[in-house]
């Protein structure tokens, strides 16, 4: 291992350490937020159907809890590699090129996520100034996710590329083999 992998080395345990803690937490939290998603839902049939008086907030809530759930599993999903790829076509090519395809798609991914990291700053900051209809709430409360979510993966994708980069050109993961 020469100096500027061992230098690498050592970025990456801390970062791989915070990584996994906020991702293990906020799967954890999208856990919860589903539970409470789901008590939403089942109070608003009940008042609708056995009370017949429906409840107004219920489904906004809902909606904005479903967002939320979505963008806290998604840095967990991308460091446990659980995300939708095509996997045929990676396992087609020599170890090399695939190295390089894992390579230029996690820099596509930092890129792509630290500009919509970005925008979502100033998504969140229009939200400062807006009410949610339902309920007297600023829409930014639930506009943060969507920060927190592209920060996290950019977070992820920097722990790949330093994993990726300590690794020797010709090496290659495992393909994914399916359980079943």
């Amino acid at each position: 291992m020469n100096r500027l992998q061992r230098t690498l080395f050592v970025i990456n345990s801390p970062l791989s350490k915070l990584n996994y803690t906020v991702a293990n937490v906020a799967k954890n939290l999208a856990g919860g937020l589903l539970a409470v998603m789901l008590g939403m839902i089942l109070a608003q049939v009940f008042f609708r159907y056995v009370l017949n008086d429906s409840l107004a907030w219920t489904e906004e809530l809902a909606k904005f809890a479903m967002v939320w759930v979505a963008c806290l599993v998604a840095p967990w999903a991308y460091r446990a590699h659980l995300n939708v790829s095509i996997q045929m076509f990676a396992d087609a090519l020599p170890a090399v090129l695939r190295r390089l395809t894992e390579l230029l798609i996690t820099l596509l991914v930092l890129l792509i996520c630290g500009i919509f990291f970005l925008q979502s700053l100033e998504f969140w900051q229009t939200g400062l100034s807006i009410n949610a209809s339902s309920v007297p709430v600023k829409l930014a409360y639930f506009y943060s996710c969507a920060p927190f979510a592209f920060g996290s993966i950019c977070l992820v994708g920097l722990e790949k590329l330093i994993e990726q980069l300590c690794l020797p050109l010709d090496h290659c993961f495992a393909p994914y083999q399916d359980a079943s």
